[in-house]
């Protein structure tokens, strides 16, 4: 019987130099190919989407929720109070090595949204997702005509 080949990669989602979240999981039948796939690129856009949506709709219940107070002290909602740029950061990594890294701005949300971010119900998904792409073997590596592999 041939032995798999596993191997351990990490996600990670910062808030500037804060840590929102961090899973390593293994991949067996490791295709090291994969990190050049479009499908690793598309899908961690389709996250970075997904994310950006449920902070949006995190954004619209929190003003509801708190209408009276934001329509009293706008200053609430004011994300220019913090020193800086604050952006999410998502990485996808294998050891030291990033092979996927998006960042999204972090101050269109308002302070209470941005810096209560919770993807724990969501995460057990993505890492069965990426264990799957990275141990495909029928990937796509070209976009419009261009090979993604060189």
């Amino acid at each position: 019987m041939k032995e798999q080949e596993v191997v351990k990669m990490e996600l990670l989602i910062t808030l500037n130099e804060n840590i929102v979240i961090q899973r390593f999981f293994n991949v067996k039948n490791f295709n090291s190919m994969a990190r050049n796939s479009l499908n690793v690129s598309e899908y961690i856009k389709d996250f970075c989407h997904d994310f950006a949506y449920d902070l949006k709709m995190k954004t619209v219940s929190y003003m509801l929720e708190n209408r009276q107070q934001i329509e009293e002290d706008q200053n609430i909602l004011e994300t220019s109070m913090t020193d800086g740029d604050e952006y999410f950061n998502i990485y996808l990594k294998i050891g030291d090595m990033t092979i996927c890294h998006r960042q999204m701005n972090a101050k269109l949300y308002p302070p209470k949204i941005r810096y209560t971010v919770d993807i724990r119900p969501q995460i057990k998904n993505v890492l069965r997702d990426l264990t799957d792409i990275f141990s495909a073997e029928n990937l796509s590596y070209d976009y419009m005509g261009l090979s993604l592999v060189g």
